[in-house]
């Protein structure tokens, strides 16, 4: 569950405040991991920032997608919000976004979502 408050996570892009690592605008990729539910389910989104997309690399079955995919839609919805709200897209260090196809013309579009296939599957029950 996406439970962190709009300020922290803005901050997070900023580089105010950071668990470990760089700002956003330094790195290519940025690793979620993200708890779909009340069962003890985790799923993996990695944030391609150049891409605009969110790969997410879920471990279980084909019948837990819909818990995930829920938390990682809320996901790629408010993250073009955030990134703008934290001057995101003003940051020119290493990438200017504004000649990036994907960012042209799509600041309120929510971010593409890919599924990862061909990963192991857990099978349930199995921790």
């Amino acid at each position: 569950v996406l439970s962190i408050t709009v300020e922290s996570f803005v901050n997070i892009i900023k580089g105010f405040s950071i668990p470990a690592g760089l700002p956003w605008n330094l790195v290519d990729e940025v690793y979620i991991p993200i708890n779909c539910g009340d069962e003890f389910h985790w799923v993996l989104a990695v944030v391609v920032l150049k891409e605009r997309r969110i790969r997410v690399y879920d471990l279980m079955s084909q019948r837990r997608r819909s818990r995930s995919l829920f938390e990682i839609k809320k996901l790629a919805k408010i993250l073009p919000t955030y990134l703008d709200m934290s001057g995101f897209l003003d940051q020119k260090v290493r990438t200017d976004w504004s000649t990036i196809k994907a960012y042209r013309d799509k600041m309120g579009n929510p971010f593409d979502v890919q599924y990862v296939e061909g990963i192991t599957q857990q099978t349930i029950g199995s921790l």
